[in-house]
């Protein structure tokens, strides 16, 4: 069966983490000294509060108030010497209200211009209310025939029930629709909801998988 659709993941592959780590940002870098910072511990740390990030967030208003309750536990579990409310507050704002912890890889713009010939594009994203305002800075919202937001609906693609609402929406049958992303976990959720799937590895770290990989770093190959 033709595919009418194409269902992207933002993560890895549209955007990668400009320091290569979602939840350590630029400014996290420039306001947190990390030479009092345990890296094990920062990263079970964040593992533990992840949950916070987990809740609906219906705004970028709610947003900022669960980033600063994240990043406050965090610098807290840490018992970072030098902690304060203003580097907390100053962390969650930045990454609420700046794009400067993602940066797009290549042809990104150019590619989705190809794509959307062929495609109905959807986007489905275990996000925050902060990337519809980065989409629109880029100028990438009008290549999508929706934006789907986990955030929004208080579910992650992991859990199955999040691609139901594209599948609802559009009327998507077995078969119809092509499903990228970076995570394998995320992968077996769509395939059971009856979605053909693609592991985009543009950073090349995959060495095998029961899914076809795209390590091509272009969404067209």
């Amino acid at each position: 069966m033709k595919k009418k659709y194409l269902i992207l993941d933002f993560g890895k592959v549209l955007a990668g983490p400009t320091t290569g780590h979602w939840f350590i940002t630029p400014k996290f870098l420039e306001l947190v000294d990390m030479n009092y910072v345990n890296d094990l511990e920062l990263s079970l740390a964040i593992e533990k509060y992840n949950y916070i990030l987990s809740r609906v967030m219906k705004n970028q208003e709610e947003e900022y108030h669960d980033f600063c309750e994240f990043y406050e536990c965090i610098l807290k579990e840490i018992k970072y010497p030098k902690y304060s409310n203003v580097i907390v507050h100053d962390i969650a704002y930045n990454f609420v209200y700046s794009d400067d912890k993602y940066t797009f890889y290549d042809n990104v713009v150019e590619e989705l211009k190809i794509l959307k010939k062929k495609y109905k594009l959807i986007l489905l994203t275990d996000n925050w209310p902060c990337i519809d305002s980065i989409l629109e800075k880029h100028d990438l919202v009008n290549y999508f025939e929706k934006i789907y937001v986990s955030s929004y609906y208080g579910v992650l693609k992991k859990e199955g029930i999040f691609f139901d609402y594209p599948i609802k929406d559009f009327f998507i049958s077995k078969g119809e629709a092509l499903f990228v992303d970076d995570s394998e976990e995320n992968l077996v959720a769509a395939e059971k909801k009856g979605l053909d799937v693609l592991l985009m590895d543009r950073e090349k770290i995959v060495s095998r998988s029961d899914y076809e990989i795209d390590n091509s770093k272009r969404l067209i190959k």
